[in-house]
């Protein structure tokens, strides 16, 4: 539940400006390389594609 949350959390947080492992410090993971897989898995897409397809 707390991972889907982080996630979530990332995802509506997204700008292709965004420091990634700020943001995972922030949402209270341990690490950015497993936040980065949490939300490849979930989202299914990596962080920065994500973020600059909400820019278009």
């Amino acid at each position: 539940m707390i991972r889907r949350y982080r996630i979530h959390e990332a995802a509506e947080r997204a700008v292709p400006a965004t420091d990634w492992s700020r943001l995972a410090a922030d949402l209270g993971c341990s690490d950015q390389s497993h936040f980065t897989r949490d939300f490849t898995a979930v989202i299914g897409m990596p962080l920065t594609p994500y973020a600059r397809r909400l820019a278009e």
